[in-house]
């Protein structure tokens, strides 16, 4: 029976995996399991690091809030509080909002995002965050404004781009998905961008699964092709809830990233299953369902740990017979 297209990818991502498998050393590293803590709403961040401490997630994408000079986390509590916990700072989220974003057709709107970012630069330095992420337009509007937004985006981002450097940071542009914003859907479009900004200090990408699920042809094959570009991935199931509580083949996600070698560098996962919606923005602002967020995080890191360890101990023969590859 002939495999439909997807299943084509899939061999081909299991292909690059075994390849990629015989250069393993005996101490491999693992990938770097985080959890981006802007879904954990208004929680106290000890309860939100005590959480992903029970849970062995070591690593946090911290929400970036500092929306004014007087709002938001201070560096030497955060970094206090999270080595409490053993949790290491991994990068920010940005939060792009139709009231301060890049691709505004408004100067006061654009400034508004310049601010912001420059706070979040010099935040996400002082507690050894390596990345700051963003869209490249904003979360919650979905039209265009004009057919001018790519390039606004990419003048607005040059702007803060100096201030990512001085920084010691790596901006990385999020596609977001079609729903959600109005520009910058795919990798592709994402590269376009970057290649717009034209700045070493902006030259990555932040993936997405829930967004790549619309955006992309094949999450694995888009790993394999963009893999070295990317430095952080948002994980969520298929219903952007947690993982193994929908249809995502996690292993061809792992065997892509395996493949590219996306665990030997300063690479991260970040968890961020937020649910359904156009607008996931309002979860931000919202009380914390401590027991919704425990069962969130336990079943997140105990199903990306297991597939983890199913993926890299399976043998070939096994693999090859899953996803039906004859033997070479």
């Amino acid at each position: 029976m002939k495999p439909q297209p997807f299943r084509r990818h899939d061999q081909r991502v299991v292909r690059a995996f075994l390849e990629a498998r015989r250069q393993h050393t005996a101490d491999e590293p693992r990938l770097k399991l985080g959890w981006s803590n802007w879904g954990f709403g208004t929680e106290d961040l000890a309860a939100s690091a005590a959480r992903l401490q029970r849970y062995g997630v070591r690593y946090i994408e911290l929400h970036g809030n500092l929306y004014s000079p007087d709002l938001g986390y201070r560096p030497e509590e955060t970094l206090a509080v999270l080595g409490d916990h053993g949790i290491t700072v991994s990068g920010v989220c940005g939060m792009v909002t139709p009231e301060q974003e890049f691709a505004h057709n408004l100067p006061h709107v654009r400034a508004r995002a310049i601010e912001y970012f420059r706070r979040q630069a010099e935040f996400t330095r002082a507690v050894g965050g390596s990345y700051l992420l963003f869209g490249a337009a904003s979360v919650g509007r979905p039209g265009l404004l004009d057919s001018y937004e790519m390039q606004r985006s990419a003048q607005t981002m040059r702007l803060v781009a100096d201030d990512f450097a001085a920084a010691g940071i790596r901006g990385a542009v999020e596609p977001i998905r079609p729903e959600e914003t109005s520009i910058v859907h795919t990798f592709a479009q994402a590269l376009e961008l970057i290649d717009l900004v034209d700045h070493p200090a902006i030259a990555h990408v932040n993936g997405d699964l829930y967004h790549m699920l619309s955006g992309e042809l094949h999450i694995g094959a888009t790993i394999l092709d963009h893999g070295h570009r990317m430095i952080n991935l948002h994980l969520a199931d298929t219903n952007r809830r947690a993982l193994g509580h929908g249809l995502l083949d996690l292993d061809i996600v792992i065997m892509a990233l395996y493949a590219v070698g996306y665990q030997r560098g300063d690479n991260y996962c970040s968890a961020e299953p937020l649910g359904a919606g156009g607008n996931p923005y309002a979860a931000m602002n919202l009380p914390p369902d401590s027991e919704r967020l425990d069962e969130l995080v336990r079943v997140t890191a105990q199903t990306f740990r297991e597939r983890e360890e199913e993926v890299l101990g399976a043998s070939d023969d096994e693999l090859r017979a899953l996803y039906q590859i004859d033997a070479e």
